[in-house]
């Protein structure tokens, strides 16, 4: 049995984790932060992968109801009009989703979930920045619409860190994808307050 360990070599490639063992034991991995995929990425990757925001946009008139009423409870000012230009594009994620969806049941409710913890994140990141804290539901919502467009802007960069993951994909078209995503979770009420 030789005392030297034999010269091998490994590669990983898109992000990916190699790991050489000579020993006779398992090897455990611990997943980092960095390392663990977000829930959002399948659909990420499926905008980047299959459409481009220069596809036109249906002529069919999208309508949405509320988002209206909710930008304006919201006091959404700088993002309004992101939001509203986009909403044509909310039958192309809902088609995307549908489609993840089949092949993994429970997506849908998952990439929900995920863009609205992101907004509890962003949320409470808010909160922390204030001088006096928000305790009542009022105080809570003034301070939410005060910062309603720094909280959406802050969930867009939550959402998918342009750096990782999407090697060799122009960052306009990741930004347009995170968009897309920012104003469904915003539709779908997982960002933001519903108006009561």
């Amino acid at each position: 049995m030789s005392l030297l360990t034999p010269d091998i070599e490994a590669t990983a490639s898109n992000g990916g984790l190699t790991v050489v063992s000579t020993g006779s034991g398992g090897v455990t991995i611990a997943a980092t932060p960095a390392a663990i995929s977000s829930l959002l990425n399948p659909l990420l990757i499926k905008i980047v992968s299959t459409h481009t925001p220069y596809d036109e946009i249906a002529d069919v008139e999208m309508d949405y109801l509320g988002v209206d009423e909710k930008i304006e409870h919201n006091n959404v000012s700088v993002y309004s009009e992101v939001i509203i230009d986009n909403v044509g594009y909310m039958e192309l994620i809902e088609s995307l989703i549908l489609t993840i969806d089949d092949e993994e049941p429970g997506a849908q409710k998952r990439f929900l979930y995920a863009i609205n913890q992101k907004y509890k994140v962003a949320r409470r990141e808010l909160f922390m920045r204030q001088s006096v804290r928000p305790v009542t539901a009022e105080q809570k919502l003034n301070v939410i619409r005060m910062g309603s467009d720094e909280l959406i802007l802050r969930v867009s960069e939550l959402i998918v860190d342009i750096k990782t993951g999407f090697h060799g994909v122009p960052s306009e078209l990741i930004e347009w994808a995170r968009q897309l995503i920012v104003c469904y979770g915003f539709i779908h009420c997982k960002i933001l307050e519903p108006p009561q």
